[in-house]
């Protein structure tokens, strides 16, 4: 057993919910599971929880990959879909002007998301440019449905194209519960 180095931490893992503890720095491939994805995104509120109200990463990870099915996307371009923010299960999700200060959580992010990548043979890289565009779809759709409004244009923002999304807002078990759906659907594995 490893002793504690300071409150709470065993060295630069986490304790997840299920009760295994994963390494921020060398994740390995064998500790990532979805389940422990699809519940750690359902807790975590968009926009740094500056939002009307509560609507999980993991709503807009599903509802990204609803997108991406409704424009038939293959289904490996749905499960890297699904799965482009699954690294803030474990790191947290940080509101992207803090994530551009912060270097070090880019090389953090990267090897977590190739351990997500192995584990559940996903291609987050080769398939960036579709979960970009699907990520701004939604980040559209959000800012209108859940940011108070205001005239500070977001860069490119007349670029994307509207697509009608009604969002559920649904409860974390909710939430969870309709990513494992949408991630069993597209043949990922709990």
């Amino acid at each position: 057993m490893q002793t504690p180095d300071t409150f709470g931490t065993v060295g630069s893992t986490i304790k997840v919910a299920a009760g295994h503890y994963v390494d921020l720095v060398n994740p390995d491939p064998a500790t990532i599971e979805l389940r422990t994805i699809a519940d750690a995104l359902s807790k975590l509120c968009r926009f740094g929880g500056h939002t009307a109200a509560f609507y999980s990463v993991a709503e807009h990870s599903m509802l990204c990959c609803r997108l991406a099915t409704d424009d038939g996307c293959s289904v490996a371009v749905l499960r890297a879909v699904l799965l482009h923010d699954a690294a803030e299960a474990y790191l947290g999700d940080i509101v992207k002007p803090l994530k551009l200060l912060l270097p070090e959580y880019h090389q953090l992010e990267d090897r977590m998301e190739r351990a997500i990548m192995e584990r559940f043979d996903v291609d987050l890289v080769g398939h960036a440019p579709a979960i970009r565009e699907y990520d701004r779809q939604m980040l559209k759709v959000e800012r209108k449905a859940l940011l108070t409004e205001d005239d500070e244009p977001w860069a490119d923002f007349d670029t994307i194209p509207d697509r009608h999304v009604i969002l559920a807002l649904d409860t974390p078990t909710q939430a969870a519960n309709r990513f494992v759906a949408a991630a069993l659907s597209v043949g990922l594995e709990l």
